[in-house]
């Protein structure tokens, strides 16, 4: 009997110590604390804020953020991108959110949520309605985008949500956007209060109501000892801002209020916090106002005890204070230690500790407005100098010839233009006046310098096109300094690409290392057999940069630049391009883009990973689909181009200028080839580049268009001297 019972109690005792798995919540004391506060900026932060914001302002990571979606610039469309960690889409009612006995339309929110679902909720859970849109809506895109994969990562790991505020206008329905970032994929938060009880009648408030922030308060307190993840979204903002017919005054007077309140509140919220709470604020959109005025960019800011004061960056951007709004799902998985999902495409948030961090912030968002702002006119104004250069020229073989020597220095200032506008910040020319001058000043300079002391054409391209290139590398190798604030470079705002080259300059580098070349080579004379081995490493050195990851990977310029520089070698180095020499290209780059994606994605996937380590992760996780939603993107957005680009008039421009000189004067290109066989050589390179870069890349038309320019420019130049040569021939025969 005794041995009986010890034995019965070591089993039990056995039992006991026997680990437990399942989903119980982790043991982790971290929380992260999101405040949202809607439609500002920090100018008004720093106007209205009170001690507590300026506490944030002063010791807090500071960043601006781009808050671009998969679909329309909306607002709805970015907390869904929060939610997602990837640009994603909202859906009509996904902003629709509430309790179990709350009401949507008048009816319960669980009778609502249990026939669009199929599922129950329970009492404490707040239920999003819209949730089944939302997944349909998303399916729907050419990407792959996991509405809600935030809150559900985070069940999925044992934590807790909750969502407090309301935004809507008035106390019939309950609107918050915000549900989107702590909903799950089945559309519950698991704690939350989002109903009337928050708001507060007040007549002198847009549409007559108001948050009452004690409220707020009093259901952050009943809550935060059972949510991980907190998100409080008081919405005054946001009704503020949909709020038009209203006096500045007034306006600025209720803003200022708001601002006080939403103070209060946050020193509340600091009172109940401790060093294992990571705080975010954030401002998910700009302001109507803001958004006209190009302000685009807007606020977040991070405190914590382990994040300096300073600015924040992220792999995605890889720029000191600037980030991306699918970064902070990223960053709050990363906070509990929870892998990301791979179709996730932001990072980790990352602080850099600088001086005056607000200072840095307002000065890089003046020049990134500015760019912003004056972009499209002046590349417009370029292309219409282009076109116009074209058709003068063209008029001029037939009409003027005598006047075709200053349509040359013209076609310099062409040629000269793109250099200039990539170091034209070097005079920091954020201003319109200051900017238009030092532009026109310095394209008039260099060209008339160029013009009169290099009367040699091939002197000329490889004074014009060898340079910028080199200039591209370097500042590539320095971490863009110069292309990053370019009106050519990439912009921000856009955020099609923050770092590496961007596709305007990637065209124009290719185009212009490839003409470079083949003038040293038609001028090298005896010592071409050196020229072609020094081209062949200048060809492998752009081509790396273009294809490596840690200096931002252009698969569509790299392959590209692959089969131009290809070309161009074999041309060079046989005199003639046979289709096995093609195919055994071909071969060569299929194999060389596999281990560019085999190495990128062999790398840790965290913020060592560019685009193409994502890629190859998204491939392991979704099949090859994933690669052809990517395709038929890229298709669209070159169909889009095609459409609605400026750039595809410099392309039509330069291939029909082309055709006509292939055409008229009878044989002159013919005669300039004869006379410059490796010119002759890098032109069909080019072309082939040309090609390439229009099908390969997402922006091929843009691509496409400014490598055109460095091929079709100095073959004008040839024809104009060519035919002022057959001038003078014809007068001396005539003569004799």
């Amino acid at each position: 009997m005794k041995k009986g019972i010890v034995i019965f109690m070591i089993l039990i005792m056995f039992v006991m110590i026997i680990p437990h798995y399942g989903y119980a919540k982790p043991i982790s004391e971290k929380k992260v604390i999101m405040v949202i506060l809607d439609d500002t900026n920090y100018e008004e932060m720093v106007t209205y804020g009170g001690k507590n914001i300026e506490y944030l302002l002063k010791n807090g990571a500071l960043g601006l953020m781009n808050v671009n979606s998969a679909s329309s610039f909306t607002s709805a469309n970015s907390y869904a991108t929060i939610g997602a960690g990837a640009y994603a889409t909202s859906a009509n009612y996904a902003a629709y959110a509430g309790g179990y006995y709350d009401l949507f339309h008048n009816e319960p929110i669980n009778v609502v949520y249990k026939r669009n679902t199929g599922n129950d909720m329970s009492l404490e859970n707040i239920a999003n309605v819209g949730i089944t849109e939302l997944n349909l809506q998303n399916k729907k895109l050419n990407r792959i985008a996991k509405p809600a994969l935030l809150g559900t990562l985070l069940h999925e790991n044992g934590y807790k949500t909750a969502i407090i505020g309301n935004e809507d206008t008035d106390f019939d329905d309950i609107k918050i956007n915000a549900s989107l970032i702590t909903t799950d994929e089945n559309g519950i938060t698991d704690f939350g209060v989002v109903n009337q009880t928050l708001l507060a009648h007040d007549p002198m408030s847009p549409y007559g109501i108001r948050s009452d922030y004690d409220k707020l308060y009093t259901a952050f307190c009943d809550i935060k000892d059972k949510a991980d993840f907190i998100v409080i979204q008081p919405g005054d903002m946001s009704r503020l801002n949909k709020y038009m017919d209203i006096a500045e005054d007034r306006y600025n007077g209720i803003k200022s209020e708001i601002f006080s309140q939403t103070d209060k509140l946050i020193g509340k919220l600091f009172s109940q916090i401790d060093d294992n709470t990571l705080f975010l604020l954030v401002v998910p959109f700009p302001s109507t106002e803001d958004s006209s005025a190009g302000k685009r960019l807007t606020p977040i800011i991070a405190l914590n005890k382990n994040i300096p004061c300073g600015t924040l960056t992220s792999a995605t951007t890889k720029r000191d204070g600037i980030v991306t709004n699918t970064d902070i799902a990223a960053c709050i998985l990363d906070y509990f230690g929870i892998p990301k999902d791979a179709s996730m495409t932001g990072h980790k948030l990352t602080a850099k500790n600088i001086e005056n961090p607000l200072g840095y912030l307002e000065e890089l968002n003046r020049i990134v407005i500015f760019n912003y702002k004056i972009r499209s006119s002046v590349v417009k104004t370029y292309i219409g100098f282009i076109i116009g250069v074209l058709i003068l020229f063209l008029i001029s073989i037939k009409y003027f010839e005598k006047y075709l020597t200053y349509v040359k220095f013209l076609l310099i200032g062409v040629l000269i233009t793109p250099t200039m506008l990539l170091l034209l910040p070097l005079a920091s020319p954020w201003s319109v006046p200051k900017f238009v001058l030092c532009l026109i000043g310095s394209v008039l300079l260099v060209s008339l310098l160029v013009f009169y002391f290099l009367k040699d054409n091939l002197k000329i391209f490889i004074a014009t096109c060898l340079p910028p290139v080199l200039i591209i590398l370097i500042d590539t190798f320095l971490e863009n300094p110069l292309m990053r604030v370019s009106i050519l470079g990439y912009d921000p705002i856009v955020g099609a690409r923050f770092y590496g080259i961007g596709n305007e300059y990637m065209g124009f580098l290719i185009g212009a290392a490839i003409i470079g070349i083949a003038a040293i080579m038609d001028r090298a004379g005896g010592k071409q057999k050196i020229i072609k081995i020094l081209s062949m490493v200048f060809y492998l050195v752009i081509l790396l940069t273009l294809m490596a990851p840690s200096l931002g990977t252009n698969v569509g310029g790299s392959m590209a630049a692959f089969i131009g520089f290809g070309v161009s070698v074999i041309l060079n180095t046989r005199g003639k391009l046979t289709k096995k020499d093609f195919l055994v290209l071909i071969c060569l780059l299929v194999v060389s883009i596999l281990a560019l994606f085999i190495y990128d994605g062999m790398r840790p996937s965290s913020n060592a990973q560019s685009h193409i380590g994502q890629t190859t992760e998204l491939i392991k996780h979704n099949s090859f689909f994933a690669l052809f939603q990517i395709f038929a993107r890229k298709l669209s957005m070159n169909y889009k181009l095609i459409r609605y680009s400026s750039w595809v008039w410099v392309l039509f421009g330069t291939v029909a200028t082309l055709c006509i000189l292939f055409a008229r004067p009878v044989g002159i290109l013919k005669e300039i080839f004869r006379k410059h066989v490796y010119l002759y050589f890098g032109f069909i390179a080019g072309i082939i580049a040309t090609l390439a870069a229009l099908a390969f890349n997402d922006s091929g038309v843009v691509a496409a268009a400014t490598m055109m320019i460095p091929l079709t420019i100095p073959l004008i130049m040839m024809c104009i001297d060519e035919i002022e040569n057959n001038k003078q021939m014809t007068k001396n025969g005539t003569e004799v």
